[in-house]
């Protein structure tokens, strides 16, 4: 039987209908997409994002975790999917998610675009076209 119980909540997993969240995508490998923290407790912090896939934005939990006391515990999820297909969806958080100074609860976002989360406002950079310094 395909089940397998979590340690801390106690409860059952079935693995036929669980699929674990993708954690790459189909970004092109030339391409490198950055998250600043522009503002907030992790002023200077810089996530990559290069894989694709995605990302849940949490305090003190997820993939990007934030020391954040305004942001909920899974706050948004960005979902990077493909070239140009990048998207920031807020997971029913309690202060709400905004892209660009407007709240929204699911929207497409691009280079340059700012996304806060409680307090900590994050910076959105994607470069294309990338070179590699040296090779593997």
């Amino acid at each position: 039987m395909p089940e397998k119980k979590d340690a801390v909540a106690g409860t059952l997993l079935d693995e036929k209908l669980h699929r674990p969240r993708l954690k790459s995508g189909i970004v092109p490998a030339d391409t490198r997409i950055y998250l600043r923290v522009l503002q907030g407790p992790e002023t200077g912090k810089v996530f990559d994002l290069s894989a694709g896939g995605s990302y849940i934005i949490g305090r003190g939990a997820g993939d990007i975790p934030l020391s954040d006391s305004r942001a909920s515990t899974k706050h948004a999820e960005l979902k990077l999917l493909g070239p140009g297909a990048y998207l920031i969806v807020d997971l029913a958080s309690t202060n709400g998610t905004f892209l660009n100074g407007a709240r929204i609860d699911r929207r497409n976002f691009q280079h340059g675009d700012e996304i806060r989360v409680g307090d900590t406002v994050l910076h959105v950079d994607v470069i294309e076209g990338t070179v590699p310094l040296s090779r593997p």
